[in-house]
């Protein structure tokens, strides 16, 4: 079946490519009953089991394991994706590490998932799965999945989200070692200023930086009206610097749409590092990351407050992001002689409908450099299938009087610069 992607679909896959789906209408939650880092954990009497090779769970033998309780969604694309990585860990480290897989969906929905997800039995996925849950996401509330619990002699040690379940965690944790990972807490008020005693109702106005905030749940940028304060408030927390003004320089609308890879950045700065995440280091946030809040009289539009908040940027920590043209490596799709192509009738294709489509599509996989349109045909349907290099692309894009050259091009970048760079 041919699939036609849009511009938007490119767009919308960039957004929501690490987003996590929320599973379940938001009901009212017993805190009274949810357990923290450190607490003593409580086996359920009992639970529904399939799968696996487990018929039920000896919670005192599990105690010399390291025990992951995998919270999905069978309509949660990131808790599908990880699922075959739990297992090899399990695999590899079976005498140390055990996944249960939890959800609050029925078992004919769970089997159902199995039975027809091409993904899942491609990777031989056979984790146990608790259906019908209620007693784990009492103790363990959440409103996004995956969500994830790693649990040790009896006692929490971390709630935190996919990121966080790697092998040297494992190992760490399993040898009495301390390990790194963002707390997640869907229900955290993510809030600097209500850490400050006695300010919140004598405040009038002005900024808070701060470091990173344990307990706080990671937020992209955020304007409302503070219910608190009645002001207007801007916020964004335990995010890293790059990341933050990246987005800024979006609302500001001061440049071209392109995706937002960190190769078209060009950096003016003592340690790049401190910015972003280069090696994706689960312990890089506590040490770089942000969060922000700003409180303020007037109400601006997004476009204007985006530039407030970048000159706040510019005044406390001393940097700048901007636009500006540079040669980089990329991907170019020039016109090129028409060459037949006979495609396999039963593989897989797509269809892009316009060379601008498939310049988006081709940044959004990041298979190769940057990628720019000097074709600029929105109308031509582009139909290929798989390749695995830019060799087999090309071959299939000729039919169509398109080709990829990697090259130099002059392209906007976006130049982050320290103020005494």
């Amino acid at each position: 079946m041919k699939k036609n992607i849009t511009l938007l679909f490119v767009f919308l896959s960039l957004l929501f490519a690490n987003a996590h789906l929320y599973a379940q209408k938001e009901q009212q939650v017993d805190f009274s009953k949810a357990l923290k880092i450190g607490d003593t954990f409580i086996p359920p009497p009992a639970v529904k089991l399939m799968r696996g090779t487990d018929k039920s769970f000896d919670w005192k033998a599990l105690e010399d394991k390291v025990v992951l309780i995998d919270f999905f969604d069978t309509f949660c694309g990131t808790c599908i994706q990880i699922m075959p990585k739990l297992q090899q860990l399990e695999k590899k480290h079976a005498d140390k590490f055990k996944v249960i897989t939890v959800t609050w969906q029925d078992k004919a929905t769970i089997e159902k998932l199995f039975a027809t997800n091409e993904y899942l039995k491609e990777n031989k996925v056979n984790l146990p799965v608790v259906y019908d849950d209620t007693y784990f996401k009492s103790i363990f509330p959440h409103k996004a999945a995956p969500h994830e619990i790693l649990i040790y002699k009896g006692k929490v040690h971390a709630i935190t989200n996919s990121n966080g379940i790697t092998e040297e965690n494992i190992l760490n944790l399993h040898a009495g070692l301390p390990i790194s990972v963002r707390v997640k807490d869907d229900y955290a008020t993510g809030d600097v200023l209500t850490q400050m005693t006695g300010q919140q109702k004598t405040i009038k106005a002005g900024t808070i930086f701060s470091g990173y905030q344990e307990g706080v749940e990671a937020e992209s940028w955020r304007f409302k009206r503070d219910s608190i304060t009645g002001l207007y408030k801007s916020s964004c927390y335990n995010t890293g610097i790059m990341q933050t003004l990246r987005v800024l320089i979006y609302k500001a609308r001061l440049k071209e749409s392109y995706m937002p890879r960190i190769e078209r950045v060009h950096w003016k700065v003592k340690d790049s590092t401190k910015y972003y995440n280069f090696k994706n280091e689960e312990g890089w946030w506590k040490e770089n990351a942000i969060c922000y809040e700003r409180y303020d009289i007037t109400e601006r539009p997004d476009s204007l407050q985006a530039l407030v908040i970048m000159q706040d940027f510019l005044s406390f920590y001393g940097v700048k992001i901007y636009q500006q043209k540079r040669k980089i490596k990329c991907l170019v799709l020039k016109p090129c002689p028409v060459v037949p192509y006979t495609a396999d009738p039963d593989a897989k294709k797509i269809t892009y409908v316009g060379t601008n489509v498939l310049t988006g599509f081709l940044d959004l996989s990041e298979k190769f450099p940057p990628a720019v349109d000097l074709v600029n045909d929105r109308k031509i349907e582009i139909e290929i299938g798989d390749y695995n290099d830019l060799e087999g692309m090309n071959v299939q894009l000729a039919a169509y009087g398109v080709k990829g050259v990697i090259e130099d091009a002059e392209i906007n970048v976006l130049v982050v610069e320290e103020l005494h760079y």
